[in-house]
């Protein structure tokens, strides 16, 4: 099966919603507000499609937002030049499918036309994410730190993918 990537609607809204509720805790909540709020401040939301029908999405934010996520702005204080992802989440049917690795091409694809150097995200290890940690291990993300989100209270891996 084909995965293609194309950039959200306004009508792909409540998929996302719905598909970031499904994968709490592995993403951090996010109601219709704050989804608006970051769509707001993301250079672009992709959405994955397999088979014809929505299986994935990924947010990614440019250097410089105003974006208030504390582990973007510890990102921020780190490098000048990378492209965050802020989540991604996959339906359960698409796993395996290909799907994270068509997002996560796709936003490096992005990353080096914009001259940035990095992709950067992190991961949960408290609550435990360990699917997730092996993807980013697979796709040459390396671990830098591990730290307590001061607003989520969860511990997570600061990751870096040089491009």
């Amino acid at each position: 099966m084909g995965v293609t990537i194309r950039d959200a609607a306004e009508a792909d809204e409540a998929f996302i919603l719905a598909l970031n509720a499904a994968s709490t805790p592995a993403v951090g909540e996010m109601d219709a507000k704050d989804y608006r709020d970051i769509a707001a401040q993301a250079y672009r939301i992709l959405i994955a499609e397999a088979g014809g029908e929505p299986a994935g999405f990924l947010i990614l934010i440019r250097p410089g937002s105003a974006y208030p996520s504390d582990n973007y702005g510890w990102f921020e204080e780190q490098f000048d030049r990378h492209l965050y992802i802020d989540r991604i989440a996959i339906s359960a049917s698409a796993k395996g499918q290909g799907v994270g690795r068509a997002l996560y091409d796709a936003a490096l694809a992005d990353a080096a036309r914009l001259g940035e150097l990095r992709l950067t995200a992190e991961v949960n290890e408290q609550p435990p994410n360990p699917e997730s940690m092996a993807f980013h291990e697979k796709l040459g993300f390396r671990h830098l730190l591990s730290r307590t989100s001061p607003r989520l209270g969860k511990v997570v891996a600061m990751l870096e993918r040089p491009l």
